[in-house]
């Protein structure tokens, strides 16, 4: 059994890590992440390492299979769930999930 952490930045993903036993693969996601994560800080006022380092944040499921293709996977589906738009969204609210009901 595998286990997936994907590590944000208050609700923003930024990478994905699968580990099995000593095996481990990651995947980053796009620049475009990043810089979202980095414009939400700022707006938040939370440039200071300190505050920044606060806001990060893991989510660990198991899984089963290839880890290398098990990250992969997730981070596509990380990169399609977030567009510009809903990134843009969340650099607004700082970094934090707009409520879409």
């Amino acid at each position: 059994m595998a286990k997936s952490t994907i590590i944000f930045w208050r609700d923003i993903p930024s990478q994905v890590v699968v580990k099995q036993g000593r095996t481990s693969a990651k995947a980053q996601l796009s620049k475009r992440f990043m810089e979202a994560i980095d414009k939400a800080a700022m707006r938040a006022g939370r440039q200071g390492s300190k505050e920044y380092l606060e806001d990060w944040r893991r989510v660990i499921d198991t899984c089963q299979g290839d880890p290398e293709t098990i990250a992969n996977t997730i981070a596509e589906e990380l990169e399609q769930k977030y567009p510009d738009e809903i990134l843009k969204a969340m650099v607004k609210n700082k970094g934090l999930k707009i409520d879409q009901t």
